[in-house]
């Protein structure tokens, strides 16, 4: 019975982890699969020796905040995988705490294969040097990450996206769209109280929802309170479980930074995108990412095919009047789709989390 130990510390990272985990128990029933994971994880077999909530953290200055908590389940971790020997480290994305796991698990030679590459090319050579000698396989989701990583003869195979699995992202063309705004705040109650205020701003400057119906992607994760707060100072503010079907059925969208951003491309949901951290995380952000674009809908075609709203040019009426445009042009709309369709043309099609669990079960 192979053990493999997988750390997913945010929610995206659990979704493809589970689908991971599903893939390799095809392959290999009787596998063990613990570590760090989320409820879709846990739903696959996974024994997470924490719930995941406690360490999806968003920014630079909140996780420094948690400092000690970092560092001692850095520490905890650390000493499974020197007790345990567990035939691979699986790090999925995450790569401020996996980094470091990587290189641990690679000094007392346990092999490493890190699933959803780190997007460490944001971060320029130097931190893509970090996992040199660090890492036995890497896998990448986009294709240009192969050649970046490459350059550094980091040993990496393109798995494609595993996004392009999900079947709610089938069949597109065909669904018919409801006339209604929807508003992604998050999953993690730190992001989604902070961004529902933002919202409220907006709502209460601009008047939008009285213009069209306003639906709220609702994180199960996150206690009812937070969105009861938001919804007593409006009416008709709809709140959706289903954020993979709001995705399907919403005429636009409002989403923040993220794998959100891709979901929502391969939807064909025309939307603008928002980026909002605290003042230090933003500084700290700025410093130390060199892009031109902070969605990967902007990245992957180089040019501005959504519009981002970042930090302090977060303007209510800008923010509406460019909503209402998504809601209502119909040529803005078309020519932003044709744009998504190209994106799921580059990234190939499904059988990402196949691939992934044939490498790495195979894997001596």
């Amino acid at each position: 019975m192979k053990r493999y130990f997988i750390i997913a510390g945010d929610p995206s990272g659990d979704s493809h982890g589970a689908l991971l985990i599903r893939e390799i128990l095809k392959i290999e029933p009787q596998s063990r699969f613990y570590g760090i994971g989320g409820s879709a994880m846990l739903a696959e077999g996974f024994d997470s020796i924490i719930p995941q909530s406690s360490v999806s953290v968003v920014g630079f200055w909140e996780v420094l905040k948690k400092y000690s908590f970092f560092k001692n389940l850095l520490n905890r971790c650390q000493a499974i995988l020197r007790n345990d020997k567990p035939d691979a480290f699986i790090p999925i994305d995450y790569p401020g705490f996996n980094i470091r796991m990587a290189k641990y698990a690679k000094s007392i030679n346990i092999p490493v294969i890190y699933y959803i590459a780190p997007q460490l090319w944001a971060w320029g050579k130097d931190r893509a040097k970090q996992l040199v000698g660090n890492v036995d396989k890497l896998l990448t989701v986009f294709p240009f990450e192969t050649e970046f990583f490459a350059r550094f003869s980091i040993n990496t195979d393109f798995v494609g996206h595993p996004l392009l699995d999900n079947p709610d992202f089938e069949n597109i063309s065909q669904l018919e769209r409801e006339d209604k705004l929807a508003f992604f705040p998050g999953s993690r109650e730190q992001e989604v109280v902070k961004h529902l205020n933002l919202f409220t701003k907006i709502l209460q400057e601009t008047g939008i929802q009285n213009e069209f119906p306003i639906s709220v992607a609702k994180a199960k994760n996150v206690p009812n309170t937070v969105y009861d707060s938001f919804a007593s100072h409006f009416q008709n503010i709809n709140f959706e479980y289903d954020s993979a079907n709001l995705l399907r059925t919403a005429k636009a969208g409002f989403i923040k930074t993220g794998t959100s951003n891709l979901e929502a491309c391969l939807a064909e949901l025309p939307f603008a995108m928002y980026y909002k951290t605290s003042f230090l995380s933003y500084i700290i952000a700025k410093k130390l990412v060199n892009l031109e674009h902070i969605s990967i809908v902007n990245i992957l075609t180089k040019r501005n095919t959504i519009r981002e709203f970042v930090q302090n040019d977060i303007e209510p009426k800008t923010v509406a009047k460019h909503l209402r445009q998504l809601m209502t042009d119909d040529v803005k709309r078309k020519v932003m789709i044709e744009e998504f369709r190209e994106i799921r043309q580059y990234l190939g099609g499904p059988g990402a989390s196949h691939r992934a669990a044939k490498i790495i079960s195979e894997f001596r």
